[in-house]
């Protein structure tokens, strides 16, 4: 004898709703504000050329960009040395942009909203007249989605319109764990060796072909690389 079965309904994953996700939002940047204060500071910091992005801080109308698995300890090391002077932030649209928000914000920095694939020509608008008003934007020419340590055209695209200088940063970690992200997401672990690095100058003049422009998104890969390179040599050569 057999059993008959009928149709089962399978419950709908359900959403936050907004009172809720705003919430979560802010007990996330608070969360997440205090333990990278709590553990960036107790890591031993070096650095390659901090110097020079100190200077171009205070001259403002920079862009500076970093790949998006690094973002974890460049946004305190920013923080810690900006000396008042305000970074904007490129945030994506999504629900999950939200809490990116929520932590530039609880950090006392600036924000943008958009991407590539979603208020990409807004988010332009706003960060040219950012920089054109002598602020400082910050970009991950890799994010939000990837490929990882593949720069897209739009932080290009923006030196070019801009005129502004695009400062490639990236540091490493002695202890750290890597997320099962897209990117593998780098967290510090605390009481251990951090190393940044600042590599020279990009600028992109006005007019440019497209083929041109290929070329200095290869430029700033094969930069950031580099300065990847240079903080993991450093932290293998040092000692505590």
């Amino acid at each position: 004898m057999s059993m008959g079965v009928g149709r089962v309904r399978v419950p709908r994953k359900r959403k936050w709703s907004e009172p809720w996700h705003r919430f979560l939002t802010v007990v996330f940047a608070f969360a997440v504000t205090w333990l990278l204060r709590l553990v960036c500071r107790s890591n031993r910091l070096t650095t390659t050329e901090a110097e020079v992005l100190q200077r171009y801080v205070e001259q403002g109308g920079n862009i500076f960009a970093f790949w998006h698995d690094r973002l974890f300890y460049l946004a305190y090391f920013y923080v810690k040395n900006s000396r008042g002077r305000k970074v904007t932030m490129l945030v994506s649209l999504s629900r999950d942009g939200d809490y990116g928000v929520a932590l530039v914000r609880r950090l006392g920095q600036e924000v943008v909203r958009g991407s590539t694939s979603r208020g990409g020509r807004r988010a332009v608008s706003e960060l040219a007249r950012t920089i054109a008003e002598g602020g400082n934007v910050g970009i991950t020419p890799d994010g939000p989605r990837g490929p990882a340590h593949k720069v897209n055209e739009g932080t290009i695209k923006l030196a070019q319109i801009t005129g502004a200088r695009i400062i490639p940063v990236s540091f490493d970690a002695s202890r750290k764990h890597r997320l099962h992200s897209w990117d593998r997401f780098i967290l510090v672990k605390p009481f251990g060796r951090v190393h940044v690095a600042v590599g020279g100058a990009i600028e992109v003049p006005r007019r440019i072909t497209a083929e041109e422009r290929e070329r200095y998104c290869r430029q700033l890969e094969r930069s950031l690389s580099h300065l990847d390179r240079i903080c993991a040599e450093r932290l293998a050569g040092s000692t505590l």
